[in-house]
């Protein structure tokens, strides 16, 4: 497919979109597990070291802070590119097709974020655990970090390819809830709901990102493309602040908490994140505009 070629993932959104089908999800049965353990950074020293009910706790702030990244992430990172996109005042010459699409994008990822909102306080009141929420994610710590280094008149491309990676890496978080049985049915259809609907938001970006590209100066692309791998690791790499959080809210003390989450470090499943990020890095590829070899690397380290 040519770069002005554009097939839009968005026919059937009317008929498809969350936001147009989907309730509100009721809460339903009450489960032991509201997060998978084998998604928790050291969960089987954990499992062996708390109590059943600190464990219980730690999993419900496990899934209270993949929700509320979620919120975040779509209210301070994605809707402010698509509704720009959208607009027409994003620098890009988009087809009317693809702007539309955007403004799709843009109610999808505020529906999002109110059936997140939503389903916190549901499980709030099921499980009586209090969402003690993180003050911030990783992903917005080095977010802002790498956009104070770089020059003003680039940040609007920067929040563009940070928006293009977010929407196209595949985590293994919004795969595998869905999919787990232990969970309660009503949180399992919450998160299918919205990786439903981020299946179109990837195709889009991944069409996007040509045009994008292309609009780029060779010096505008090499300060970008050297920033992608540690783009990645923001959204998909161990967050040790927000770990030590869901410790202590858990009941463990904080220097017991700092130590404990310092020494999974090498337990960190460093492969995942090639493993999620594998679809995003091949688009970059494919277009020139990453060497595979040097995001590898980069990845593994």
């Amino acid at each position: 497919m040519s770069v002005d070629e554009y097939r839009s993932a968005f026919v059937r959104w009317d008929s498809q979109a969350s936001v147009r089908t989907k309730p509100l999800r009721e809460a339903t049965e009450a489960r032991d597990f509201y997060y998978p353990p084998e998604l928790v950074t050291g969960h089987e020293v954990l499992r062996s070291s708390l109590g059943p009910e600190q464990v219980r706790r730690l999993l419900t702030l496990h899934l209270y802070a993949y929700l509320d990244f979620t919120v975040q992430l779509e209210s301070l990172v994605v809707l402010p590119v698509t509704t720009l996109l959208g607009t027409g005042r994003s620098g890009l010459e988009l087809p009317i097709a693809m702007r539309r699409d955007a403004m799709a994008i843009t109610t999808d990822e505020a529906w999002h974020g109110q059936f997140t909102f939503d389903l916190i306080e549901r499980i709030a009141d099921q499980t009586g655990v209090p969402p003690c929420l993180p003050e911030t994610y990783e992903f917005q710590r080095v977010r802002g970090r790498l956009r104070e280094s770089i020059e003003p008149t680039l940040r609007p491309a920067f929040d563009l390819l940070i928006t293009y990676v977010s929407e196209t890496l595949i985590s293994t978080k919004l795969l595998m809830l869905p999919r787990d049985e232990r969970l309660p049915t009503y949180v399992r259809e919450v998160v299918a709901d919205h990786g439903q609907d981020e299946r179109r938001h990837h195709a889009y970006f991944r069409a996007l990102l040509p045009h994008f590209w292309r609009s780029l100066g060779m010096r505008d692309r090499a300060v970008l493309g050297a920033l992608i791998p540690e783009m990645i690791v923001a959204f998909l790499g161990q967050d040790e602040a927000m770990e030590r959080h869901c410790l202590t809210e858990a009941g463990m003390r904080p220097d017991r908490a700092a130590e404990t989450v310092r020494g999974f470090r090498e337990v960190f499943a460093a492969g995942r994140l090639l493993q999620d990020s594998r679809a995003c890095v091949r688009y970059l590829v494919e277009l020139g505009a990453v060497n595979q070899d040097m995001i590898e690397e980069r990845l593994a380290a």
